[in-house]
């Protein structure tokens, strides 16, 4: 039974954590260098380059309508809807939960991640791929299938393990759909955005935080060294599981003893269902946590996934760490 809930959550990590494609229970591979030693050319006001994404695959120019995009991955999806793709999108993944637009689009086709159909995708004639590093090794054959028997472009999006990395994420999947001028304004703009964030956001003692990634019968939180770390640091947060590694399982005693003035959930539960775990817990009474100011539960959607949304979900976090 352990074994099939461990194999759960890691699932449910390598769909929705890196938004996704954070692999759970594993050492985060460094995919990506430092920011800002990728970019050569930078102009006077950013240190973003438009041309960052020339070394993945980066198309011709196409005009409005020419291009077939499949998007396989939902943080992808969100970043080629702000780029103004989303009418080009032919296929999304099955985990898609946004743009609303296109999940339900009957048109746009939805494949399963899991139990990937190659035929599926290839009926699609798609002329862009975007698919997932943590995906290369599952699917990396069945793409370069596809890509030879449709001609289409692909491009296996490296893991952004910190928030100021998707900014470069933006460039990337600009530069491979040729809308480097597009990639570039929205990835300024998330700097921006990021920036707003952190100023808000209350830095000092009082912050100590226990993120909630999945609840009973096993409950899994963030350790150091995963993107949801950097958002609880970016937020002033301080992770209660700071000295643990990775994406660890912990149990309710553990949680208590190291007190935490907040619990912040994305496990997908609502504030209710989150009150409701809190509250049975057995030793809650007089911990911060018990107070119902103290419990955020917030759209893992949101919070997860590295990609525009992330600064409303940081907004929220923010909001959270106030009461």
């Amino acid at each position: 039974m352990r074994k099939v809930i461990k194999t759960m959550v890691m699932l449910f990590l390598a769909m929705n954590l890196s938004g996704c494609g954070m692999m759970m229970m594993q050492q985060q591979q460094q995919q990506q260098n430092d920011f800002s030693e990728q970019q050569e050319h930078t102009s006077s006001d950013s240190d973003l380059s438009s041309d960052a994404g020339s070394e993945l695959n980066s198309s011709e120019s196409f005009s409005v309508g020419e291009r077939r995009i499949v998007s396989l991955m939902p943080s992808n999806t969100e970043i080629l809807a702000e780029l103004g793709l989303g009418e080009e999108i032919e296929g999304i993944s099955t985990a898609d939960t946004y743009p609303e637009a296109l999940i339900g689009d009957p048109d746009v086709s939805k494949l399963d991640a899991f139990e990937f159909d190659v035929e599926q995708l290839m009926a699609l004639e798609p002329t862009h791929i975007l698919s997932h590093e943590s995906s290369r090794a599952v699917h990396g054959s069945v793409l370069e299938e596809a890509a030879a028997a449709t001609g289409a472009e692909v491009i296996f999006i490296e893991e952004a393990d910190t928030v100021d990395e998707i900014p470069q994420t933006f460039i990337d999947i600009g530069g491979f759909t040729g809308e480097d001028d597009m990639a570039l304004e929205a990835a300024r703009a998330f700097e921006e955005g990021l920036e707003e964030v952190a100023g808000q956001a209350v830095h000092g003692e009082g912050q100590t935080v226990f993120l909630q990634v999945s609840s009973g019968p096993e409950i899994y939180t963030t350790g150091r060294n995963t993107f949801l770390h950097d958002v609880l640091e970016k937020a002033g947060a301080e992770n209660i599981f700071e000295d643990l590694d990775g994406f660890v399982s912990v149990s309710y005693e553990e949680i208590l003893a190291r007190d935490p003035d907040y619990i912040v959930s994305v496990s997908g539960a609502d504030e209710g269902q989150l009150s409701e775990e809190v509250e049975a817990m057995r030793g809650i009474a007089g911990l911060s946590i018990k107070n119902t100011d103290r419990q955020c539960a917030i759209d893992p959607d949101l919070l997860t996934r590295p990609g525009p949304r992330l600064i409303e979900g940081m907004t929220e976090l923010s909001e959270c760490f106030k009461n």
